[in-house]
């Protein structure tokens, strides 16, 4: 299948081998750190015979192929992105992933899903798009399934050294001036509300970096500044930074300041439901 991106696509981040690798790292990090070692979070969601998932944004499909794993051959899981790029070069017979944006299902999915999954897309939505992403979510979930949505609280930590401080500026103005939505984890939960959804639980979760935590603090100084380094074409483009060459050395600098005194950045699980009694014609 051909890759459909456009040349108006906003998403910041590339699609290549390192953020390929990047994002495989980050999945089992998260399924530690953020999922508490469960891929669906709300225990009370229950698939059986032939419930259908979906994983929106899917990236490399690491979650969509590890729930295979969890549940039985019978469920179907979905798996759209706008870009092939990084889909793996197999799967088994229930995966099946597609191009397709978020902000434009295909139309024959509505009601359909009794669960659908997203993560970490707050470099992909400018801000007039995230509510046609939540409606479109609501729409393709069948009355009463649960939505489960995992997004990095960047407003966190607050207590930042120098290296650290300016980075998060940098960053910022990489956001705004491209139309991101920097605080989204903070408001997605009311955006939801707007959207129709309910029963909606919000859960924060630390996420340990620098080599004072050990293992999982090296694993997410790779996660976090391979992030912070794949965005330097974006940065670039927009002006926030000047150079690549001084920005990667203040992230080393950055590295320095979480190996010496520890950080643990945030990120945000929410869950929610569609109404049991709508039904989207």
């Amino acid at each position: 299948m051909p890759d459909q991106t456009e040349h108006t696509d906003p998403y910041m981040l590339p699609r290549d081998d390192s953020e390929q690798y990047r994002l495989n790292v980050q999945h089992f990090y998260l399924l530690k750190h953020v999922y508490d070692d469960r891929y669906i979070y709300d225990e009370s969601v229950a698939l059986g015979d032939n419930s259908q998932v979906l994983d929106a944004g899917t990236g490399t499909g690491a979650w969509a192929l590890g729930l295979a794993k969890e549940v039985p051959e019978s469920v179907q899981i979905y798996g759209t992105d706008i870009s092939t790029n990084n889909f793996p070069s197999s799967t088994p017979p229930n995966v099946h992933l597609t191009v397709a944006s978020t902000l434009s299902l295909p139309e024959d999915w509505s009601n359909r899903f009794d669960l659908l999954h997203q993560r970490y897309l707050l470099a992909a939505f400018l801000r007039p798009q995230w509510p046609t992403v939540l409606s479109e979510m609501h729409r393709v979930l069948k009355p009463g399934g649960a939505i489960q949505l995992i997004e990095l609280d960047l407003l966190q930590p607050k207590s930042r050294g120098p290296a650290m401080e300016e980075v998060y500026q940098i960053c910022k103005t990489c956001y705004d001036k491209n139309g991101q939505v920097f605080e989204i984890a903070s408001i997605l939960d009311s955006l939801m509300e707007k959207a129709g959804f309910v029963d909606i639980q919000v859960e924060k979760k630390s996420m340990p970096m620098g080599k004072m935590w050990g293992e999982y603090g090296n694993q997410g100084v790779i996660i976090m500044k391979n992030a912070y380094k794949n965005l330097k074409n974006a940065m670039l483009k927009v002006g926030a930074i000047q150079s690549e060459k001084e920005y990667f050395e203040l992230l080393d600098r950055v590295e320095k300041e979480w190996d010496e005194h520890g950080v643990q950045y945030q990120s945000r699980i929410i869950t929610a439901r569609k109404p049991a009694n709508v039904v989207v014609n």
